[in-house]
């Protein structure tokens, strides 16, 4: 009889919130899966961005189609537009990988639309190579390219930001250990990408390039927005329970 019980507990526990669109809780595989899948789209992501670099090196022929030296200047110059392009994405890539990583210190749940959300930015994350390959094509000097990269990151900021707003406000528990100024910090670290993108995509209609430099505003901002709320800390995220199977060593 005591193992029912107990095993009605667990299932109590495990099943909680049913009414609340299946709702799970950190500490369980349903919720570390979520997190997994998450990381693996970041890490994907970011190693296709090397991918789209130049690989004709070595491929130019002769007239008698014999193969001719290379010259490793030539071809580092050609690959700057492509370099440039992977050093801006790998940077935009973290920010979000970053942002995504402090928002699930307080995360502790997911439930139905929270995971659509999560899914609709990981898409935006997974895209990000396509416009990164255009604007490494076309160099940073072109507006269409430039206007595109910035609406595609400032799509993925934007709905990284609703994702925030969603889970601060959906009255399920799903963010939990956190204070004002700590929700506070974390919306304006997120809005940020979004502001900084569309501001730029005004400036790319005089000067692309410009608009380029412009994306350095998100790591000024960010410094800014650290010193102004640097007391965000004192707020701690809650201890998470891991299940038993995943548990280390310690006293029982």
């Amino acid at each position: 009889m005591e193992d029912s019980g107990d095993s009605r507990a667990a299932t109590g526990q495990a099943g909680s919130h049913r009414g609340w669109g299946m709702l799970v809780r950190a500490g369980h595989l349903e919720y570390d899966r979520v997190l997994f899948f998450s990381d693996a789209v970041f890490a994907i992501a970011i190693t296709l961005l090397i991918v789209d670099l130049p690989v004709e090196i070595g491929r130019a022929s002769g007239s008698l189609g014999h193969q001719t030296a290379i010259n490793s200047g030539t071809e580092l110059r050609n690959a700057v537009s492509g370099i440039e392009g992977f050093g801006i994405s790998f940077v935009v890539i973290a920010l979000f990988w970053i942002g995504h990583h402090g928002m699930f210190r307080y995360i502790t749940a997911f439930d139905r639309p929270l995971i659509v959300l999560n899914l609709l930015f990981l898409g935006t994350i997974a895209f990000l190579p396509y416009p990164t390959e255009l604007l490494s094509s076309v160099s940073i000097g072109q507006a269409p390219a430039v206007i595109f990269y910035a609406a595609c990151a400032g799509t993925a900021g934007l709905v990284e930001t609703l994702m925030w707003v969603y889970a601060v406000h959906a009255k399920k528990g799903l963010v939990t250990g956190i204070n004002p100024e700590t929700e506070r910090v974390i919306l304006l670290r997120s809005a940020r990408v979004p502001a900084v993108f569309g501001v730029s995509i005004l400036i790319a209609q005089a000067s692309p390039r410009a608009a380029v430099y412009f994306w350095l505003a998100l790591a000024v901002s960010g410094v800014v927005i650290n010193r102004l709320y640097a007391r965000h800390e004192r707020s701690e995220p809650p201890e998470r329970d891991e299940p038993a199977g995943l548990r280390g060593p310690g006293p029982a």
